[in-house]
């Protein structure tokens, strides 16, 4: 159980700098609110995905979005 703690409790702290809503804007009703459009900025440039949202304040992705070889 401790070893759970202090695995969650570094990688909080391992999270990138600039993870956060950025520039978002109220839904219309009945126009997939739940839906995002995620911009990465990493060394090789910016890359684009999808997700969707969980919370007000956390974006669902896949894998690849973040993934450093694709």
């Amino acid at each position: 159980m401790q070893l759970l703690i202090l695995v969650l409790f570094s990688v909080a702290f391992l999270l990138p700098p600039g993870a956060q809503i950025i520039g978002g804007w109220e839904a219309r009703p009945h126009s997939r609110p739940y839906m995002a459009y995620v911009k990465i900025a990493t060394w090789r440039g910016v890359k684009t995905c999808g997700g969707f949202l969980i919370r007000d304040d956390v974006v669902l992705t896949a894998a690849h979005c973040n993934d450093e070889q694709g």
